[in-house]
């Protein structure tokens, strides 16, 4: 691809980027997919309950804080990996220090979870899914879709279909 002229770069074509960017991450990156299954979790629990405006935003804040933190982690990772070949003390550090951000800002947000999800709504609405047959079976399904996209992950999912697929199509 041709670098583009700074000055005719568009916005649609800065925004095609950022999204590129985050694609990437979700797709190569294990611990990227586990938070955003985690924020999905989160966001689907504060929606069962009542959250005053301000606890919403405390939730939106650290989830974001997390996932921009794990798309900074992901870059200077792979930064590191471009600039030094080899065992390098200092990039091991550097690296270190970069994953060191992302845990605290996840016990952060653990936390921010913590005080505002947890309270009697949050068990009354896990009850009701548990004691609901149909409820229960699509959030252990749920579960099961989750394990399988923060594990396998979307490359290894495509790569499985294909073998699974890819034979019978004319």
């Amino acid at each position: 691809m041709m670098p583009t002229d700074p000055k005719k770069r568009t916005i649609a074509r800065s925004f095609a980027d950022a999204f590129r960017g985050v694609g990437d991450c979700i797709r190569t990156e294990r611990n990227m997919r586990i938070h955003l299954t985690m924020c999905v979790y989160v966001l689907f629990f504060a929606s069962r309950i009542e959250l005053t405006r301000g606890e919403m935003a405390c939730l939106l804040l650290a989830i974001g804080s997390v996932v921009t933190a794990e798309t900074l982690n992901t870059s200077v990772e792979k930064l590191c990996d471009f600039t030094q070949k080899h065992t390098n003390h200092l990039i091991r550090v550097i690296k270190d220090m970069a994953a060191g951000a992302v845990l605290i800002c996840a016990v952060f947000a653990a936390l921010v979870g913590i005080v505002v999800l947890f309270r009697p709504e949050l068990w009354e609405a896990f009850w009701a899914i548990c004691t609901d047959p149909v409820s229960l079976v699509l959030f252990l399904l749920s579960l099961a879709v989750a394990a399988v996209f923060v594990f396998l992950g979307p490359v290894k999912l495509m790569e499985q279909a294909e073998r699974w697929f890819g034979g019978r199509r004319q």
